[in-house]
């Protein structure tokens, strides 16, 4: 093992000594993806510790023989920015493990003073922060004439927060960096991977052209070239929101509270903000209305309620697809758990002339109660081998969770499931449902999802599959609401349906 220490923290080394063999039990996790960071109190200081992923065999050939760790790189680069005026949480140590070669690495800074990231901008409202952009402009700017260039300046890499009621940034995720003369090209190439909508840029660029001597036109045009193409190649990691339409998410729920805290505690995360939410609540009691007001400050919840007159879910989705002001509209129900690019997906293959039909992974009741929200915030919840490790046995459905999107998009081609409407996980524009004047009242518990879809096909609106790479994590759940007499009367409504090729019904919204 190898551990390299700021000579200012000198008295942290015996204890800086223990992490690798400690770390899991160490502190609280705050970042859980492909590297896990933990933020640990000690000794009166408060750090933030990355354990950077083990390295395949052969990028560990290369760490130990030819490249610098990443490690070892980040916390050389904090150093270098200090000099150069640039804020960064202060490096504490690295350390390096393994026999001969390197497995694991870890680095050690106090905590940041700021716990905002541009992340925020995710939702692509710029209005009220105004004064941030203009203020993160003169940093960009300062930072590129600095002669630094960020190689991952993505939203989660920038840290900022007011200090003396002035905006101040940090840098973080280090590791790769460049020092030199920055070229006006190479500053504008640089801002790239920033989200925000096509004003956030707008407003950006004067300020950044200014402060670099160079052309208003020209900054513009090289920032929208570089974010077109490299988005076009990196649009399955986030989501930017260059949107041209509004999203909403209407959720089904009747009497079950702690299932639908937890689906918005997904909701909660969603690398794209939805316009909307509408809880569709179909007669619950006072515990639901309560849990929406708790939550209310943190998402933009609406209530669309009416009384207990058994299962009228068809009933409750129409009145919230009646006050919906969105373009584009999403369902789920009370019992699902998206994942965080869950509504970018949706957003992503959202066409004309189309429905998207997503799907869902079942999880055992236990799991179901046992899932909290840092599991559901961390990524966690979605991972395969975590699942397994925590009680769940393997089935073919939980390849729904792979993460790449090209082995997704040939599952979703080969797969002989239908692209059907889906209740649970679809989605299409209002317009379409306004059209087919939303669901049938008649229906009761089983096909009245299926009912509807049938008569968007039969407009022509078909659908789109979207049953890997966009799962939703199904709660357990019994359904003492089923019965053969409902789905018999359902299936014959939806069977007229077919026989009469309809696109509307007569027991809808209108």
């Amino acid at each position: 093992m190898k551990i390299i220490v700021n000579p200012q923290y000198e008295q942290l080394r015996e204890w800086l000594q223990l992490i690798p063999q400690q770390f899991e039990q160490l502190g609280k996790v705050i970042y859980n993806e492909r590297n896990q960071i933990r933020l640990i109190t000690y000794n009166g200081f408060s750090l933030c510790v990355k354990r950077y992923k083990r390295p395949i065999w052969f990028n560990r050939l290369v760490y130990t023989l030819f490249r610098t760790p990443k490690a070892e790189s980040a916390y050389r680069n904090a150093f270098e920015l200090k000099k150069r005026g640039i804020a960064t949480p202060t490096p504490i140590a690295y350390i390096l493990c393994g026999n001969g070669l390197i497995e694991e690495s870890y680095l050690i800074t106090l905590q940041s003073r700021f716990t905002q990231s541009f992340y925020n901008f995710r939702d692509g409202n710029i209005a009220g922060k105004e004064d941030l952009i203009e203020a993160f402009a003169h940093f960009a700017a300062s930072l590129h004439n600095a002669g630094v260039l960020h190689k991952d300046l993505s939203p989660g890499n920038i840290l900022y927060g007011k200090v003396n009621n002035k905006w101040q940034f940090e840098l973080v995720d280090i590791n790769r960096m460049q020092f030199g003369y920055v070229s006006p090209r190479q500053g504008c190439n640089n801002l790239c991977r920033l989200w925000g909508k096509k004003d956030f840029f707008e407003s950006l660029c004067p300020i950044y052209a200014a402060d670099r001597n160079i052309s208003e036109t020209d900054c513009i045009q090289w920032i929208q070239t570089a974010r077109t193409r490299f988005w076009k190649h990196h649009s399955h990691e986030h989501f930017v929101t260059d949107d041209t339409f509004s999203v909403g998410v209407i959720v089904s729920t009747y009497n079950n509270p702690t299932w639908l805290e937890k689906v918005l505690w997904g909701l909660k995360y969603q690398t794209h903000r939805s316009t909307e939410i509408i809880i569709a609540d179909d007669g619950s009691d006072q515990r639901t209305a309560a849990l929406i007001e708790q939550y209310s400050t943190l998402l933009p919840l609406r209530h669309v309620w009416h009384e207990d007159h058994g299962f009228r879910k068809t009933e409750i989705l129409n009145k919230a697809v009646t006050i919906a002001q969105s373009d584009y509209l999403i369902f789920i129900d009370q019992d699902l758990i998206p994942r965080k690019d869950f509504i970018s997906q949706h957003y992503r293959h959202a066409a004309h002339g189309h429905f998207v039909s997503g799907g869902a992974i079942m999880l055992p009741e236990q799991l179901s109660h046992a899932l909290s929200e840092e599991d559901i915030a961390s990524g966690n919840a979605f991972c395969i081998n975590w699942l397994r490790q925590h009680g769940m046995p393997w089935n073919w459905k939980m390849s729904k969770l792979w993460h790449n999107s090209f082995v997704c998009k040939v599952m979703n081609w080969i797969t002989p499931t239908k692209a059907s409407w889906n209740g649970g996980n679809a989605s299409t524009w209002r317009e379409y449902i306004i059209r087919a004047n939303g669901f049938d009242t008649r229906m009761r518990y089983g096909a009245e999802d299926r009912e509807f879809g049938q008569r968007l096909e039969n407009a022509g609106i078909t659908g789109i599959q979207l049953r890997y790479g966009t799962p939703l994590l199904h709660l357990f759940h019994k359904r003492p609401y089923r019965n053969e007499e409902d789905f018999r009367r359902n299936k014959a409504i939806w069977n007229e349906t077919k026989k009469q090729h309809l696109t509307t019904t007569q027991y809808g919204i209108r």
